[in-house]
């Protein structure tokens, strides 16, 4: 009987060993298939180019394929729920923007817990929200702009392309204590030609969608909102510059994963994206459609960015949709 339990024992020893050396195994062996990185948005927008930017530095870098995956549809709720119920063995993604934080306030049928149904890897790049007005607005400056505003409720109109602009005219009004009517659009061109015409007065916009209209001279530029002067707009002054340090409402882009993704899976790739995020040639790649890289990221930090973000968002949402419902 002494034997009979030795010798079974003895056989477990080996089992044993290779259980405890399977984390190890699978953060050297991976990846070793193809990698699937959805994205919540139809081929060619700003989120969909930085996946691609991803996924290609990616398979260099780590030796096998990571493919993009377009789940268009519902602002970016069906990729969202994707890749939430993707097996989490760290071989489904997604390549996540605001629509992560804003659209569970802002949308119906989500169904996603953005925090405890994805786990975040890092942020790689990030738009500020900026400022622009028509040409023939009569304010010339970020000063002039807000005496106009705060002596007109609601005389002026800003064009809302999407939750994002609505909700920064919500936080715009609320720190300045003024009035301004948003207008919905269902997409940035047709805010821009508007805009351009005259047909509504301003736009708190992602830089990138406005960034070759400034450049023309087919609309102002005001105000950015960034932590300091913009590099592609070194010439315009801050929210914080002009009194209103509050007002930050960046636009990122990164890297979630499904809940109970492994660990070593995730620095496997936070690792990668540093080394990403510091190409010069990702930084002028970027910059191209009026974006930058976030140099210093980590899972923490993007874990807090998303929970300061659902709880400024939630409070914008809310207070918004009470005004309409008014």
């Amino acid at each position: 009987m002494k034997l009979f339990t030795l010798l079974r024992r003895t056989a477990l020893i080996p089992f044993c060993l290779s259980m405890m050396a399977a984390p190890v195994a699978m953060a050297d062996t991976y990846p070793s298939k193809p990698v699937d990185l959805i994205v919540g948005f139809p081929a060619g927008g700003p989120t969909d180019l930085i996946a691609r930017l991803v996924a290609q530095h990616l398979g260099t870098d780590l030796g096998e394929k990571f493919i993009v995956e377009n789940k268009g549809g519902a602002g970016g709720n069906i990729g969202t729920k994707a890749a939430a119920r993707a097996r989490p063995d760290g071989y489904t993604g997604l390549i996540a923007s605001l629509n992560l934080t804003i659209n569970p306030w802002m949308t119906e049928g989500l169904d996603v817990d953005s925090r405890k149904d994805l786990m975040p890897v890092r942020t790689v790049a990030v738009a500020p929200t900026v400022l622009v007005v028509s040409n023939d607005f009569p304010a010339k400056n970020f000063s002039e702009f807000v005496e106009a505003v705060r002596q007109a409720p609601n005389k002026y109109n800003a064009a809302a392309q999407g939750a994002s602009p609505l909700l920064a005219v919500e936080l715009f009004t609320q720190l300045t204590h003024t009035e301004i009517t948003p207008v919905p659009y269902k997409g940035a061109a047709a805010a821009m030609v508007d805009l351009i015409a005259g047909h509504v007065d301003m736009s708190f916009a992602t830089l990138g969608s406005v960034l070759p209209h400034i450049k023309s001279g087919k609309v102002r530029v005001l105000a950015v909102a960034s932590p300091e002067r913009y590099p592609l707009l070194p010439d315009t002054p801050t929210f914080a510059e002009s009194g209103m340090p509050d007002f930050r409402f960046d636009s990122w882009t990164g890297l979630v994963m499904p809940a109970g993704t492994p660990e070593s899976v995730i620095d496997t790739l936070k690792v990668s994206l540093d080394k990403l995020v510091a190409s010069p040639d990702f930084v002028k790649q970027l910059q191209e459609i009026g974006m930058g890289p976030v140099l210093n990221d980590t899972p923490a930090d993007f874990a807090k960015t998303i929970d300061r973000e659902l709880v400024l968002y939630e409070k914008l949402a809310a207070s918004a949709r009470k005004k309409v419902e008014q």
